[in-house]
């Protein structure tokens, strides 16, 4: 099963109910509160996308952690390389790793094109559009060919 580990998730979660506030400072305590995520989870996660500089953290009495830049300019695939690191679906679908099936192995450039296609529409989708319901045609600007049929036909 293909999966993002529980910490991304909420990383993605904590970064989506941030960008439904812009421009407000909130504690780790509320955000906890609010997302459901335990405060020692939130806090670890709270310092390290602000290390990594998708939080802006404010201290003080009206301290609180926001966004560094508006919801539209992080892509959802940034929050995940940034706890996952490179997104691929094997190892051999990065070019820096090496295999030693390489030589021999046919399938090699079929999961790099399938990771790419997943890291770009990944990158595409910005934690703006990740809190609105996600329609068709917002992933069609991706303008990648979908020859899986990935997107179902009724979500216009």
């Amino acid at each position: 099963m293909l999966r993002l580990s529980k910490l991304t998730d909420y990383a993605v979660v904590i970064m989506a109910y941030l960008s439904q506030h812009p421009g407000l400072a909130i504690n780790a305590k509320s955000i906890a509160e609010h997302t459901g995520i335990s405060l020692p989870t939130t806090s670890k996660l709270l310092k390290r996308l602000s290390h990594e500089g998708l939080l802006q953290a404010n201290r003080g009495i009206k301290g609180g952690y926001q966004l560094a830049c508006p919801a539209t300019d992080i892509a959802l695939g940034t929050v995940i390389q940034t706890l996952e690191g490179q997104i691929a679906l094997t190892e051999c679908s990065h070019h820096t790793r090496s295999c030693h099936l390489e030589k021999q192995c046919t399938i090699r450039d079929n999961w790099r094109k399938i990771s790419a296609f997943i890291q770009a529409t990944m990158m595409h989708i910005s934690l703006a559009d990740l809190i609105q319901p996600l329609k068709r045609s917002q992933l069609e600007r991706l303008k990648i060919e979908n020859p899986l049929h990935l997107l179902p036909e009724n979500n216009a």
